[in-house]
């Protein structure tokens, strides 16, 4: 079989800038093609030499990682040690992952693997990959957003997982304070049997708000009316707590003056957290922080 050098030359080239291209989507580096034009004449290069100069050494593994680093620096402008190892790591990862999507075609269409072929299995891989990584960062700004809440009533204390809600502009209009909605059933150990079976008629439709107040004189409760997206005017059955603290997950803590929203189904459908916090929470972690720093 003949092998021309400018087919093999333009099929690596054309493979190795898919590639520069997909890893600078997917690690969001500023993409410019004068510099992935060289990144991947360099790798093409380097394939011909492979293939028309007979010496052992140039197929070793050290000598391939080399170039593919030699790449990335020519294609993007990385800086730290860090960014680089990242940006290695994508590279590889969407390599392997293309070299699988090829064979899986190919196995199943017994065909010859054609230029076409690649380019199209790249994209394919390219669309897998995007999506695989936005999980990955909606994640992460999930997770950046948890926190642990420890509230505290006459009947003990109950921790939980809560999730600071942006959206969540809730307060009691007498007070001002804001509310964190919490699903009764996780803190129901911190209830009185009566106050729960109690609250829970009341959203039952089974009792009125007048006679939830008048049965628990004896305890701080509120009624206090919110909108939800399908509905308004909806009644929610709110308590303030003895105490409410919040740590994050660097275990930084703060004290939270609020009341606790008592809602009587989940708050997550995952049911990764519990409660429903408030934005104003991160202004508070930020105040004790830079007083913190200011202390130091």
């Amino acid at each position: 079989m003949v092998y021309y050098v400018e087919y093999i030359f333009a099929e690596n080239f054309i493979i190795d800038f898919i590639l520069l291209f997909i890893t600078g989507k997917l690690t969001k580096k500023c993409i410019a093609f004068k510099r992935l034009i060289a990144a991947s004449t360099v790798g093409a290069l380097y394939v011909i030499l492979t293939a028309y100069v007979a010496e052992a050494f140039i197929t070793y593994f050290i000598v391939k990682f080399s170039v593919s680093v030699l790449m990335l620096m020519i294609a993007f402008d990385c800086k730290g040690i860090l960014v680089n190892i990242r940006m290695i790591i994508c590279f590889y990862i969407t390599s392997l992952i293309m070299v699988g999507i090829i064979t899986g075609i190919y196995y199943l269409t017994y065909s010859k693997v054609t230029v076409s072929v690649i380019v199209i299995s790249l994209f394919t891989g390219y669309i897998a990959l995007n999506f695989f990584f936005k999980e990955i960062k909606l994640r992460q700004e999930k997770n950046n957003y948890m926190r642990t809440v420890t509230i505290r009533l006459s009947e003990g204390s109950k921790s939980i997982r809560g999730f600071i809600d942006t959206g969540n502009e809730l307060s009691e209009p007498f007070t001002g304070k804001p509310v964190i909605v919490v699903s009764m059933q996780c803190i129901k150990s911190i209830l009185s049997d009566e106050l729960y079976t109690d609250v829970l008629s009341f959203y039952n439709k089974e009792k009125s708000y007048e006679e939830i107040l008048n049965s628990h004189s004896d305890i701080n409760l509120r009624i206090i009316r919110f909108n939800t997206i399908s509905s308004k005017g909806e009644m929610m059955v709110c308590v303030t707590p003895d105490d409410i603290e919040i740590k994050d997950n660097f275990n930084n803590k703060i004290t939270a003056d609020a009341i606790i929203g008592l809602y009587p189904k989940k708050i997550s459908r995952k049911e990764d957290y519990d409660a429903l916090l408030f934005n104003k929470i991160l202004e508070w972690e930020l105040e004790q922080n830079n007083e913190l720093v200011n202390v130091c």
